[in-house]
């Protein structure tokens, strides 16, 4: 079988329980390269638990989840050990310094080219040299945002995408995002409760509810 067309994720009989009630229960589903899928549903819909599944940071109650075929591999306390070409953004963390700080810890080789591409209009100008505890909480997204994404990944994961964010932001980074699928190749998995958000810019929505998949949208090539 071709590289490109073997799913980069693929779930079979997946079951998700917490005591007696399921939170994730989906038969058979394939995520495929160079795709955007946007995951929707209400809160409690069973977005992150997939998203937690998908990444290995969630191990189901039934089921099994492939990664380009093949198992995570675990250690031996039983732990998914991710691989290092998945990105995920589920949480953004505490960091006290600089912007540019930031920046230089955790994707050093791309340093010069986020201060051109991303700080050199006088909207966001500012904020390379203020500290993170000093940015908006939007704006604190925003840097761990980018850096998911320059951290040039072979899967990029997104929980809750856009929190916090204004419809120009949005607008910024859907283009964004677009740009390293087609550079790139990216495989992007996010999550939303709006589905109007993924207009124009996801390839396949998902829709979720009470952890089954509703229906399944594609709404371009």
């Amino acid at each position: 079988m071709n590289r490109i067309q073997v799913p980069i994720f693929e779930l079979k009989n997946v079951t998700v329980s917490y005591n007696d009630r399921i939170a994730l229960k989906i038969s058979k589903f394939q995520f495929h390269r160079g795709t955007i899928y946007g995951i929707v549903g209400r809160t409690g819909s069973g977005k992150t638990t997939l998203l937690k599944v998908l990444t290995g940071r969630l191990v189901p109650t039934e089921g099994q989840v492939f990664y380009e075929k093949e198992p995570y591999q675990k250690s031996w306390l039983g732990k998914v050990k991710l691989p290092a070409d998945i990105s995920v953004l589920d949480e953004v963390d505490r960091y006290k310094g600089k912007v540019r700080d930031y920046f230089n810890v955790n994707v050093p080789e791309r340093f010069e080219e986020i201060k051109q591409n991303y700080f050199k209009k006088p909207r966001h100008s500012s904020e390379w040299n203020l500290l993170m505890d000093e940015l908006s909480s939007g704006l604190r997204y925003r840097v761990h945002l980018i850096s998911v994404i320059e951290s040039d990944p072979k899967v990029l994961v997104i929980d809750d995408y856009g929190m916090n964010f204004d419809t120009k932001l949005k607008r910024e980074f859907n283009r964004r995002i677009l740009n390293t699928v087609k550079s790139r190749g990216t495989t992007v998995i996010l999550s939303t409760t709006e589905a109007n958000s993924l207009r124009n810019f996801a390839t396949v929505v998902v829709y979720l509810d009470n952890g089954h998949i509703s229906k399944v949208r594609s709404y371009k090539s």
